[in-house]
C-alpha cells in the first residue's frame, strides 16, 4: 500500500468480495477512517459503544445499545414478580444489550435506592441465563459475572452482607467459567469486593483485594480505573487507622497526575481529611485554597458540605471554636436539607464534643433533642438509632462526656458505610 490506500489487488478482491474479513479490516477500513472524517467520528463512536457496551462485537455495541432503553421501557411500571415473569418469557428481551443497560442502571441506583438496585440486577441476571447462540458463552459469564458483583454490592449498601457474599461468590464463579480474561470486568469486581469487606471491617482482605484491582488496571492500561482504586486505597488506609499510609498513597506522583479535575478535586480534599486528624495543620491550611479552588465548577452540594466540614474540624484544631462552632452548625443544616442522615449526625457529634470540651451542658441538651426526632422518621439502622439514644440520654442526664461522644461517632461511623459512595 502506498501512503496508507489499498493497493490495486487488495481494491479488486475487496469489490469482488473475495477479500477475507481480516484483511478488510488491515488493509481497507483503516484507509477508509484515515481519509475520511466521517467515518472516523463513526469509528470512534463505534468504540465507545462497545466500552459502554462491554461487548466486543461491534454490531452487538452499535444495535443493541441503541435498542437498550425502548426494550427497557417493556419494564418500567411493572412488579418486580411482573418483570421476571417477562425477563423467562418475551424473548424480543433477551439481547446482551438490554442485561448491559440494566446493569449501568443498577450502578447508578444503588445509593439512592438500593433495593431497586437490587430487583434490577436480578432482572438481569435472570435475562442473561436466555442469552442464546447469537453470543460467545464465554461473554455471557462474563457478563453474568459483573450482573452478580452489582447484585452483592447493591445487597452491601442495603447492609445485607452474607447475601452480599454469596452474590461475589457467584461472580468469581462465573469469571473462572467464562476463560475471556476481562481484566477491567473483574478489576471492577474485586474492588466492590473491597468495600464489602471494609464494611466487614475485615481491613486485611479489603487492602488485599485492592492491591490486586490496582495491579489488575495498571496490567490492563486503564487510568480512570487504576485512579478511583487508589483513591479507594487511600480511604481504607484511612478507616483503618493508618493514615500516614493513606497520605503517602495521596502525595504519590500516580495521584498528582490524575486527569479527571473531579477525581484530582476528591484526592486533596482526602489528604485534607488525613492532614487534619494527624495534627498536620500548618500543611492542610495550606493545601485548603487549592482545594477550594479545584472544586470552582465542579462540586456539587454535597461536596462543598463535606468541604466546610473539613474547615470546621481545621478550625478547632487550631482553637478557633467560633469559627468551628459555626462551620459545623452551617454543615448539619445543609445535611438535613439533603437528607444525609448519618453525616448529620456525625457533624452534630463533632459540635456536641466542641461545647463539652466547654462545658456547656444546657446546648447539648438542645442538639439531642433537636437531632434525634429527625432520625426516627428516617431509615437508620438499629445500632445507629441506639446510640443517638444513648447520646440523648446522657446529654439529658448532664453526663456527656468526650469520650462517650467520640465512642458513639465511632458507632455511627461504622453503621454510615452502608449509606457511603465508596
Amino acid at each position: 500500500m502506498g501512503e496508507g490506500h489499498p493497493s490495486l489487488e487488495t481494491l479488486a478482491r475487496w469489490l469482488a468480495g473475495e477479500l477475507e474479513h481480516e484483511d478488510v479490516l488491515r488493509e481497507v477500513a483503516p484507509h477508509l477512517t484515515a481519509s475520511c472524517p466521517v467515518c472516523r467520528l463513526n469509528e470512534e463512536e463505534i468504540r465507545r459503544l462497545q466500552e459502554e457496551s462491554g461487548h466486543w462485537s461491534e454490531t452487538v455495541a452499535v444495535f443493541e445499545t441503541r435498542q437498550a432503553p425502548e426494550l427497557a421501557r417493556l419494564l418500567e411500571g411493572r412488579s418486580f414478580e411482573e418483570q421476571m415473569r417477562l425477563a423467562d418469557e418475551n424473548e424480543d428481551l433477551h439481547t446482551w444489550g438490554l442485561c448491559q443497560y440494566l446493569l449501568r442502571e443498577t450502578r447508578e441506583a444503588v445509593f439512592e435506592d438500593p433495593a431497586r438496585a437490587v430487583e434490577t440486577a436480578l432482572v438481569a441476571i435472570r435475562l442473561a441465563r436466555h442469552l442464546g447462540e447469537a453470543y460467545h458463552p464465554g461473554w455471557v459469564l462474563d457478563l453474568r459475572a459483573r450482573a452478580y458483583g452489582y447484585l452483592g454490592n447493591a445487597l452491601r449498601v442495603m447492609g445485607e452482607l452474607k447475601a452480599a457474599d454469596y452474590a461475589f461468590l457467584r461472580a468469581e464463579e462465573c469469571f473462572r467459567q467464562s476463560g475471556i480474561g476481562n481484566l477491567t470486568g473483574e478489576a471492577e469486581i474485586l474492588s466492590l469486593k473491597a468495600s464489602l469487606r471494609l464494611d466487614q471491617r475485615r481491613f486485611q482482605e479489603a487492602y488485599r483485594l485492592i492491591e490486586d484491582t490496582i495491579d489488575q488496571y495498571r496490567t490492563a492500561s486503564s487510568p480512570a480505573g487504576l485512579t478511583k482504586s487508589l483513591l479507594k486505597k487511600a480511604k481504607l488506609l484511612k478507616e483503618w487507622g493508618k493514615l500516614e499510609a493513606a497520605i503517602q498513597v495521596l502525595q504519590g506522583e500516580e495521584v498528582n497526575q490524575i486527569q479527571d479535575p473531579r477525581l484530582l478535586a476528591l484526592a486533596r480534599h482526602d489528604l485534607l481529611c488525613c492532614l487534619v486528624p494527624m495534627s498536620r495543620l500548618e500543611e492542610a491550611e495550606r493545601l485548603l485554597p487549592s482545594v477550594r479552588a479545584s472544586y470552582g465548577g465542579i462540586a456539587g452540594p454535597v461536596d462543598w458540605a463535606r468541604l466546610r466540614w473539613t474547615e470546621g474540624e481545621l478550625a478547632q484544631g487550631f482553637g478557633r471554636t467560633d469559627e468551628a462552632e459555626a462551620a459545623y452548625r452551617e454543615v448539619q443544616g445543609k445535611f438535613l436539607e439533603m437528607g444525609k442522615s448519618y453525616d448529620a449526625a456525625l457533624v452534630s457529634l463533632d459540635l456536641a464534643a466542641l461545647l463539652a470540651g466547654q462545658g456547656r451542658t444546657e446546648e447539648l441538651k438542645g442538639i439531642a433533642a433537636e437531632i434525634v426526632p429527625v432520625f426516627e422518621s428516617r431509615d437508620v439502622h438499629r445500632e445507629a438509632m441506639a446510640a443517638l439514644l444513648l447520646f440523648q440520654q446522657a446529654c439529658a442526664e448532664e453526663r456527656a462526656t468526650l469520650e462517650l461522644i467520640q465512642q458513639i461517632a465511632a458507632v455511627l461511623r461504622l453503621e454510615r458505610r452502608g449509606h457511603s459512595d465508596s
